[in-house]
Order: structure tokens, then sequence, then C-alpha cells
């Protein structure tokens, strides 16, 4: 049994030549799900040998511009090259999204259309909305949950589970996450945000504003690690960092905190989920 994770986007909003805004694709043994879908992510996935119209399942843990701009390009070139199912889940607003990019590109689609490709993949994606945190009912071989994270739009956490094997995924949230550390509790992985790592000579207009109001929506490393300490979780993966990150203080701040395997991704990396041997 196999289980990956690769880490399309690990950067922010803040524009970065080294890290794509948040996206992620779980690869649970055959089943690929795309996890948000921030601005490049279609092509991080061929860069990563993903044909981007195998994937047929979208979750957006919410739907801040950095976690949902590349979906357009998505929706598009996967349904061109050959996608003709599509699901996606997010929630409350995640239908709006989708059906405004449809009226936007209904000249693009009814072009493409005329030269032969059919409405199946594009005129019939199934949307479903969370309105409450729980089990999340999608046909899919796998238990998925989700529990509601402390942001500044309607956000969600998942986890993913299939024979025993659990990866969950943040989203976006400040701490303290008690209901993270529930739906975490036990996973093989966690990919948690570390958005308020150390940066150095920030001249962002407003800086010192910014960051003061970033800690009510995000989450430091060592944070991050107090959460995955709290559920006991196997692996500890951090993204959605912002430009001139520290990856190294960043290291040290959580394993200060959480001694279990803590990794500082890169776009593209693959992460395997390592699954502990029964004890006899």
């Amino acid at each position: 049994m196999s289980h990956s994770v690769i880490m399309l986007g690990t950067g922010s909003p803040r524009l970065n030549t080294e890290r794509l805004s948040s996206a992620s694709l779980l690869q649970m043994e055959d089943v690929p799900i795309l996890v948000d879908c921030g601005e490049g992510a279609t092509m991080q996935l061929v860069k990563a040998g993903v044909p981007p119209q195998k994937v047929k399942h979208v979750f957006f843990t919410h739907l801040h511009a950095d976690h949902m701009l590349g979906y357009a390009n998505f929706l598009i070139s996967g349904w061109v090259e050959g996608r003709r199912e599509l699901t996606i889940v997010g929630p409350v607003g995640t239908k709006k999204m989708h059906d405004l990019l449809i009226e936007m590109l209904e000249d693009d689609i009814e072009y493409r259309m005329s030269l032969g490709r059919p409405e199946a993949g594009i005129r019939d994606v199934k949307v479903i909305e969370i309105e409450e945190p729980g089990h999340v009912d999608v046909e899919l071989p796998m238990e998925i949950h989700c529990a509601r994270m402390i942001h500044n739009v309607p956000t969600y956490a998942y986890r993913f589970e299939k024979e025993g094997v659990s990866v969950v995924f943040s989203g976006d949230t400040a701490p303290p996450t008690d209901e993270l550390v529930k739906l975490a509790q036990g996973a093989n992985l966690l990919i948690h945000d570390s958005a308020l790592t150390r940066i150095e000579g920030d001249q962002m207009t407003n800086a010192s504003k910014i960051w003061e109001n970033l800690q009510k929506e995000h989450c430091t490393p060592a944070q991050a690690a107090e959460t995955a300490r709290r559920a006991n979780v196997d692996q500890l993966v951090l993204t959605h960092f912002l430009p001139k990150m520290d990856p190294k203080q960043a290291m040290v701040d959580a394993a200060e905190v959480f001694n279990g395997k803590i990794i500082i991704p890169k776009d593209l990396d693959i992460i395997q989920v390592a699954v502990k041997s029964p004890v006899n």
C-alpha cells in the first residue's frame, strides 16, 4: 500500500520565485486528490508527471485567492485533455465560485465544444458544499472528515483515511487549534499552515500591522508543532511560507516542541506517508 503527497505549492499570497501558492496532491494508492488549487497548480501537476485529466476530485480548504486562483486553468485544461468527470468540495461559496468561472469562460467553452469536445467534464461538475464539520460524503474509497478552523473566512481542515492510514491538511488556521488536534489524532501525516516564519527586512507597506493581524489567522512553526505533539502524529509537514523565510530556524523552532519527524518541503517535493509496522 503506497500513499504520498506532492507539495505542488508551499508558498503564500506574497510573490515568491521559489514557492507557488497553496496546492497539494494527495495520492492514496491510485486515487489522486487535489487539495487547494493556487495559481500554477496545473503546471505543477504536469511537472510532477501527473496528467491533470487524471485528477477528478478537488478539495478547497477555503476560498482565499492563493488557494483557488489556479482552479480556472485546472478546470479547462483537464477537460480539454480528456477529463470527463469532476467533483469539487469546499465551504459554502464554492458553487458560486465555480458557476462564476463557468459564466466567465462561456465563450471559450462553447468554442472548444464546437471543435468536438463533449459537455461531460465541464457542464456537469459536481459541487459539494460543506455547511457543518464532520463526515464528508464523497464517492471515494476512503473516509473523509473535516473540522472548522480559525480563519477570517469559512475554512476546513480535512482528514483522509484508508485502511488505517491517515493524512490531514490543516488549511489556514490560527491557534489554539483544539478542533485540529481532535481531527489529526494519531494521523500518519499532518500538513500544517506555518505562515508565521521569521523573515528578514520585510519592506512591505504596513508590515508591522499586517504581521500583527496575521497572528490572528495563521500559525508559527512552533504552534504547528504543538498541534502535532498534542495530536500524537507521526510526521509533521510545515507549509504556506512567506518569502525569505529561514527554513533552518523554522526547523529549530518546531523541533523544540515536537520530537517526531518534521519536514520543510520545497515545491514539487514528494512526501511518502510512512506507516508504522504493526507490533507483534
